[in-house]
């Protein structure tokens, strides 16, 4: 099957303007102003759009795109700091750094399908069989890092991307190129593939940035243990995705999906293999916690783990569908002010300071935010704001949300972002309870003289088997802890059981009352 790939138009007054002589291309990259990695961003793009628009013979534009790369690394990073923050949306500078950085690699992706589109075109050109699958693995890494980009930022694919990924893969099999080996310096391209395969499988929206990190740490380490397979070899659906080649999607969790009618044209994911050496290092890290030097980082490893296992297991499945909705909603963003919230706008306060204030003086603004609900279900909603303050929100992060002119509060969990233009973005929250209490804790061992700190308290459900729980600052739980709580109706003290999630915005635990609270 021919391969059919989306390329830039050539502009030939462009052409005396391009450097082609790589010698003299390595020295003006070099001089690139990299203190200033806006303007270098600016001047690199336009200078690889150019190249990308002039004719050049295969080799030589081969040449020019490995310099150009090899700078493409260094800016790379300088960029992402500026991009890398801790919230949405982006500050306008950070979304000019996304957008030089996104550029770059649609650029370079560019180049190389260009070049290997010359390649290809000329069937006998010498060395063919060791070039092409370099040429497609280039481009596969370009669609990578894009893909990493995106994910950073909480952005689509860009259209296409997903389609011509699935096109050079479906190529390379059907050309008898896939089992080219990895080299030092970069992975093979079929490894290459399952890389982006994984992290779309991973849902990294649902992740903040230091675990995104880690989440692409698991997905190359571990790619090696996931194979490919025909569709007419399907065994058990669990472990099993479908990537469709014809279409601009990322793979799907298989299911009870009919695979008639795809044939050679779609391929099989297996993850089972690659599931098990995650449950090896699961277990290895749990039997290392509780001697670890600093358990909450090991705690958000095991967790992260967790998640990216179940992901890569069978993938979560909708419960209700969403009903569309324009409904206009409060919504204060974090922990504390969710703990404000429930308590009426009221400052919790330390014990010794409880008489000192006038509790007419005790109240606080509430850092309300203005959204808008496009849908609902049971569950949870989706919402979106237009005009938010730059880098407030971040993925598992705990909110609470009331509609427009009412007074209760629920509480919820932000499962997934997604920036849409400028300022506009779109979230996803998971409700955790509609009647949380506020409260203050803190250890009752090797903590003396520690000032309490506020947490939201949700209460049993016993038609649904659900124990009470609590939700505290993230690095709180630790197995069996005992705690201290100031409630309403006074102090109490209990146990940590179960850890129910760890989110980088809190950690959510069941716990039991101690027996000594009971006498």
């Amino acid at each position: 099957m021919p391969l059919s790939l989306k390329l830039p138009p050539f502009e030939p007054n462009l052409t005396a303007s391009v450097e082609t002589n790589p010698k003299r291309l390595r020295e003006w990259l070099i001089a690139l102003p990299m203190a200033n990695p806006l303007v270098a961003g600016r001047q690199l793009c336009d200078a690889l759009a150019a190249c990308n628009r002039v004719k050049i013979t295969a080799d030589d534009r081969i040449k020019l795109l490995d310099e150009y790369s090899a700078i493409q690394g260094m800016l790379a990073s300088e960029l992402s700091v500026l991009y890398r923050v801790p919230g949405l949306p982006l500050k306008e500078q950070a979304q000019t750094a996304a957008h030089l950085a996104r550029r770059l690699c649609l650029e370079l992706a560019d180049g190389y399908k260009i070049a290997l589109t010359d390649r290809l075109d000329k069937r006998l050109s010498f060395g063919n069989n060791k070039v092409v699958p370099v040429l497609i693995q280039k481009i596969l890494s370009q669609f990578y890092s894009l893909f990493q980009l995106s994910c950073r930022v909480y952005s689509a694919m860009p259209e296409g991307i997903w389609l011509e990924a699935h096109k050079l893969f479906r190529y390379a099999i059907e050309a008898h190129l896939i089992d080219q080996a990895s080299t030092e310096t970069s992975p093979s391209l079929a490894r290459t593939y399952k890389y982006i395969l994984l992290l779309a499988l991973a849902e990294p929206q649902r992740f903040a940035g230091a675990e995104l990190d880690k989440v692409i740490e698991i997905v190359e380490n571990y790619a090696g243990y996931a194979h490919f397979q025909p569709v007419s070899q399907l065994g058990n659906a669990a472990g099993f995705f479908l990537v469709n080649l014809e279409e601009d999607k990322p793979p799907q969790y298989l299911g009870t999906r009919t695979l008639e009618g795809y044939s050679g044209g779609a391929v099989l994911l297996d993850t089972s293999e690659l599931v098990r050496h995650l449950h090896k290092s699961l277990a290895a890290l749990e039997a290392k916690a509780p001697l670890a030097q600093d358990r909450s980082k090991v705690l958000m490893w095991i967790e992260i783990l967790r998640r990216v296992s179940r992901q890569w297991t069978i993938a979560a499945k909708r419960t209700f569908q969403r009903i569309a909705s324009n409904t206009p909603v409060d919504l204060c963003l974090g922990l504390r002010a969710a703990v404000l919230c429930v308590n009426d706008g009221h400052r919790l306060l330390q014990p010794e300071n409880i008489f000192e204030e006038d509790l007419e003086e005790n109240q606080e603004a509430l850092p309300i935010t203005h959204w808008k609900v496009i849908n609902e279900s049971p569950g949870g909603y989706a919402l979106v704001s237009e005009n938010m303050p730059a880098e407030r929100v971040r993925a598992g992060e705990i909110v609470a949300l009331r509609a427009q002119g009412h007074d209760h509060w629920m509480v919820a969990s932000v499962r997934w972002l997604q920036q849409m233009d400028k300022q506009c973005l779109e979230i996803g929250l998971q409700i955790m309870t509609v009647r949380a209490s506020a409260v203050m804790f803190r250890p009752t061992i090797g903590r003396k003289g520690e000032q309490y700190q506020p947490a939201l308290l949700m209460p049993e459900i016993p038609a649904l088997k659900q124990a009470p729980m609590l939700a505290a600052p993230k690095g709180t739980y630790i197995s069996l802890r005992e705690l201290s709580l100031l409630t309403a109706d006074g102090e109490v003290l209990i146990r940590a059981g179960k850890l129910v999630e760890q989110q980088m915005g809190y950690d959510l635990f069941e716990y039991q009352i101690t027996e000594e609270s009971l006498l």
